[in-house]
C-alpha cells in the first residue's frame, strides 16, 4: 500500500527551501532563485495562510477577504499548490496585509497614510493633538518589515506611537504576533481606535480618496469631531476626561482645543497644557461622536 502523501508538509517544505535558495543565493541577482507562495482557490486564486485549528486539522490552509479581514474558506492541503513569487504576482494588491485594516480603520474615522523608506513600507498616523503613531508587518519568516506582502505569509503586526513635544516623551511600542492575521488585525484595529477616541481624529493630506470618502461617513454618521489641516495650525489639542468639563462624564474623552498666540505656537516645541491654558480658553470637543 503507498504511502499517504502529505501535502500540506510538502507544500510548506517547498516554500521553506525556496526562501532558504533565494536568501542565500550568491550569483548574479538575475539567476537568484524564485521564492514560492501557497495559494488555493477555485474561482479567485489568492495566496493562503496556514494557520491549523488543531493538530490534526484537515483544513488547515485559509483564503482571506481582503477587504473585511476576516477568514472565508478553508482547504486541504491537497487544494493548494506553489507558485513562484515574480513579477506577475509579487503583490497580490487585494491580499496585502494592510488593504483590510486601512479601510476598517477607515470605517471608524482615521484615514491613515502609505509611506516606505530604506527600512521597508509602513503606515502613519497622525492625531489632532499631534501625536503620531506608525504600524507595519513582517514576513512568516521575520525578515520583512512591509505592508506589502500577502496575508498568506503575515508573521506579525507592530506599532510605536509618540507623544512628542517636551520630553520625556510618551510612547507605546505594541506587537500583535500571534501569527494568526484575524486576531492580529484585529487587535491593531482596536488599539488605533482606542488611541483615535483618546487623542483625536484628524485629515490626512496624503490618505486614499476611498479611505477619506470612508472617514467623512463615519463623521457624518457620529457627528464625531475630524481636525482639519487648517485647525491644528491655529490650535493646540489636548485629551481630557469628560467629567472636568460642562456637560461631560466620568471615562468620557474630549479633546480641548485651544487657539494660541503665535509666540506660543512658534517653532517646534509643544506648549503644555497648563501653558496654553494661560494665554486661551478650551473648546470641547467629542472624540467619538454621539452615536458610539
Amino acid at each position: 500500500m503507498a504511502k499517504r502523501r502529505k501535502y500540506t508538509r510538502e507544500l510548506i517544505t517547498a516554500r521553506d527551501n525556496a526562501y532558504q535558495d533565494h536568501l542565500h543565493h550568491q550569483g548574479p541577482a538575475q539567476d537568484r532563485p524564485a521564492k514560492l507562495r501557497v495559494m488555493g482557490g477555485f474561482g479567485s486564486v489568492v495566496p493562503v495562510a496556514y494557520e491549523p485549528r488543531s493538530r490534526r486539522d484537515p483544513l488547515p490552509w485559509v483564503q482571506y477577504d481582503g477587504d473585511t479581514g476576516a477568514a472565508q474558506l478553508r482547504y486541504t492541503g491537497r487544494e493548494c499548490w506553489t507558485a513562484p513569487v515574480d513579477k506577475q504576482n509579487e503583490i497580490v494588491a487585494p491580499q496585502t496585509i494592510s488593504r483590510s485594516i486601512y479601510r476598517r480603520l477607515a470605517a471608524e474615522g482615521i484615514t491613515c497614510e502609505g509611506w516606505g523608506d530604506s527600512a521597508g513600507t509602513y503606515a502613519c498616523y497622525t492625531f489632532a493633538d499631534a501625536s503620531q503613531v506608525t504600524w507595519s508587518g513582517t514576513d512568516l519568516y521575520g525578515a520583512e518589515v512591509s505592508n506589502h506582502h500577502p496575508i498568506g505569509e503575515h508573521g506579525s503586526l507592530g506599532a510605536h506611537w509618540i507623544q512628542e513635544g517636551q520630553p520625556p516623551y510618551n510612547e507605546e511600542l505594541p506587537d500583535f504576533a500571534t501569527g494568526n492575521y484575524a486576531a492580529d488585525s484585529a487587535a491593531l484595529v482596536a488599539w488605533m481606535v482606542a488611541l483615535a477616541d483618546l487623542h483625536g481624529r484628524r485629515h490626512q493630506e496624503h490618505a486614499s480618496v476611498e479611505d477619506i470618502a470612508a472617514a467623512r461617513t463615519w463623521q457624518e454618521h457620529t457627528g464625531g469631531f475630524i481636525a482639519t489641516a487648517d485647525d491644528c495650525k491655529r490650535r493646540r489639542y489636548y485629551p481630557v476626561d469628560g467629567s472636568t468639563v460642562p456637560g461631560g462624564s466620568v471615562g468620557e474623552t474630549r479633546l480641548a482645543a485651544y487657539e494660541l498666540p503665535t509666540p506660543v505656537t512658534g517653532g517646534n516645541v509643544r506648549p503644555s497644557q497648563d501653558d496654553a491654558r494661560k494665554v486661551a480658553n478650551p473648546v470641547f470637543h467629542s472624540t467619538t461622536g454621539a452615536a458610539r
